[in-house]
């Protein structure tokens, strides 16, 4: 399983139409957040990666170097995605904005 389908999953089980790939999941959520705080439900983008925050320290994503998914803190992931892949936060959403 990768990143985006993973969270395609979830809506899929939640009976919400999802995107498949990230760039369209990007395109199709409604609100672009810049905070410091997060909460349960948010939804971080990078380019070509996203996952979820279960609630405002950890966060679930399918990490591709890992090959499994992973239950990880925010903040570790983010300084990881910017340190291996040199990526910075595209958007940051909730699952509620839909």
């Amino acid at each position: 399983i990768d990143c985006s389908a993973l969270l395609q999953i979830f809506f899929t089980y939640n009976n919400l139409f999802y995107p498949r790939d990230t760039k369209d999941q990007i395109k199709y959520t409604k609100k672009k957040f810049k905070k410091k705080k997060f909460r349960k439900g948010d939804i971080i983008f990078w380019k070509g990666h996203v996952g979820l925050c279960l609630n405002k320290k950890k966060f679930i994503h399918a990490y591709g170097p890992k090959k499994k998914v992973l239950i990880m803190s925010i903040k570790q992931t983010i300084y990881l995605i910017s340190k291996t892949a040199k990526l910075k936060v595209k958007k940051i959403s909730n699952i509620k904005n839909y």
